[in-house]
């Protein structure tokens, strides 16, 4: 993915065929997850607001679990549109940007990627099934960096 920036709050995008098809992918198959709602991959999703109390969690959960759902399949549907847009604005930026890391997030619970302990991060062989979905994650992160690295030139 090719940004660059025409003028203040906006933004030119030039995305390849082959990164569009990856978008509508995952998008597809996260669509599916988010609508089964019983998935271990949302995990990193709807994160637990309260580690130690269980009856505030649930709470919480009642409470928010249904916008932050609808969030995260708005952002699935701007990510099936994105081949539509040749420019967008800063904010829509940032929730292309919001889409690709929901994707990157289920793709790290699925290869059981854990960033929060301080051990090598996990690696696949080329001979290993996930392999590509290993390299998919980092395509994503590499696709991230990007998005951030043009709204904070």
């Amino acid at each position: 993915m090719l940004i660059t920036q025409i003028d203040s709050g906006l933004f030119k995008v030039e995305i390849p065929d082959w990164q569009i098809q990856i978008f509508h992918k995952l998008g597809k198959e996260l669509k599916a997850i988010l609508s089964d709602g019983n998935s271990h991959l949302t995990t990193r999703l709807f994160p637990a607001a309260y580690q130690s109390d269980s009856k505030a969690n649930t709470e919480y959960e009642l409470l928010t679990h249904e916008d932050l759902r609808q969030s995260h399949l708005s952002s699935i549907k701007l990510l099936a549109e994105i081949s539509t847009y040749s420019e967008v604005s800063e904010s829509t930026l940032i929730e292309i940007m919001q889409g690709i890391n929901i994707l990157r997030l289920v793709l790290g619970e699925r290869l059981e990627i854990n960033d929060e302990n301080n051990e090598e991060p996990t690696e696949f062989r080329e001979d290993e099934d996930d392999y590509n979905l290993w390299l998919l994650f980092h395509l994503l992160g590499e696709i991230l960096s990007n998005i951030i690295d043009s709204i904070n030139p």
